[in-house]
């Protein structure tokens, strides 16, 4: 029972650590050195920093930037050589050079393919449209360009672009926007896990409450039971509630956790606890069914593991649903313990409907119910076999 309760415990908080510890995203320092001192040189920072860019970008000089970066101050120092706007809009040719801090590991990585995305978005910006761009680039000093090399310039760009039809033109990715009303709040790593790790120790109480019956069998204790007016109806009810009761005490314990460690609201604590209760119970009738066809307490042993580590692998309790392959998510949700999870993870943190749940708590129910009928009528033959 220790063991039972301590498993929410214990994986809550090390979930929590787990979520707690990564603070603010670290960011990567790159020294700029810009030799060039153009308009596309100065483009190429303000493009390193489009979107939620993890790269800081500070201006230096090249002493400034061999100094720092040779002191471990940087994670990186990036030199753009003058010629670079001629070689990216031009014919010219220029090498950028990159120094990266070797007592990092992960941020120059990071700097490394930044720089890889802009060198070959340059690259194939010069096969598509290299000799407008050379047009544009051309020899300096003679004033702006006339009337018709504008027109020239713009009629060759406009027929590159009409060769990409098909290809680029409609886009292949397209973005879909949610409304605000139906925007929530993104789950931390320990909210996703929670849901997966409480019904990891439900499986495991369902299957050791559920080998009660062998307990019962091998000290003949089943055997007298038998012969009592009792009926086999009420004493498996009665190992059921009793089950049920330790799950409800293990549930409240892994969510006053979440409570304390993941800020899930209390209003949200009476019907997750209800529905782990629940659904306990529906894992706890279906294993004693199982339990009673075993041929000996260590085959219905061997058995239950078959049946339960599965379950936990497929019903998002080793991996949460969102990590796993789509196919193997769809399967899992199926699952008695997968269902349990995902309606469990909307009473936590989201909103489900009476309708939605009441169709789960059937589709979890009336086979537990099933299952159930059947062990009675199996109990009294697996108590005199």
């Amino acid at each position: 029972m220790a063991i039972w309760i301590g498993i929410p415990v214990i994986l809550s908080g090390m979930l929590s650590l787990l979520a707690n510890t990564g603070g603010d995203a670290p960011t990567a320092l790159l020294l700029l050195v810009d030799q060039d001192n153009t308009l596309v040189s100065r483009l190429l920072p303000a493009a390193a920093r489009q979107g939620n860019s993890p790269i800081e970008i500070e201006p230096v000089t090249l002493d400034e930037g061999r100094r720092r970066i040779g002191a471990g101050d940087a994670t990186a120092l990036l030199v753009i050589p003058a010629g670079f706007q001629n070689a990216v809009v031009g014919s010219g040719s220029a090498q950028l050079q990159l120094v990266t801090n070797p007592a990092q590991r992960v941020l120059p990585a990071l700097v490394q393919q930044m720089l890889d995305v802009l060198v070959e978005a340059a690259f194939y910006g010069q096969r598509l449209f290299g000799e407008p761009l050379r047009r544009v680039a051309g020899p300096t000093g003679t004033g702006p360009p006339s009337d018709a090399n504008v027109a020239a310039i713009a009629v060759a760009v406009n027929q590159e672009i009409a060769k990409l039809q098909g290809v680029l033109l409609p886009p292949i990715i397209s973005l879909s926007v949610k409304s605000e009303a139906s925007r929530a709040a993104p789950l931390n790593f320990g909210q996703v896990f929670l849901p997966g790790m409480l019904f990891m120790s439900f499986l495991f109480i369902a299957q050791g409450m559920s080998g009660d019956v062998w307990e019962e069998k091998t000290e003949s204790t089943l055997r007298r039971l038998m012969t009592t007016p009792q009926s086999a109806a009420r004493l498996l009810l009665g190992k059921l509630l009793a089950a049920v009761a330790l799950t409800t005490v293990v549930a409240l314990t892994g969510l006053l956790t979440a409570v304390a460690w993941f800020d899930l609201s209390w209003s949200r604590i009476p019907g997750a606890l209800v529905w782990c209760a629940f659904v306990t119970g529906a894992l706890i009738a279906l294993l004693t069914l199982l339990q009673l066809f075993a041929g000996t307490q260590r085959g219905s042993d061997l058995l239950s593991s078959i049946i339960v580590f599965p379950l936990m692998m497929l019903g998002g309790s080793f991996f949460p649903f969102e990590q796993m392959p789509a196919w193997m998510a769809a399967a899992g949700r199926w699952t008695p313990n997968g269902l349990g999870v995902a309606k469990l993870k909307d009473l936590l943190y989201g909103d489900v409907s009476a309708g939605a749940l009441a169709v789960a708590a059937i589709g979890i129910g009336v086979p537990a119910a099933l299952a159930f009928l059947g062990s009675c009528r199996r109990l009294r033959g697996f108590a005199n076999a």
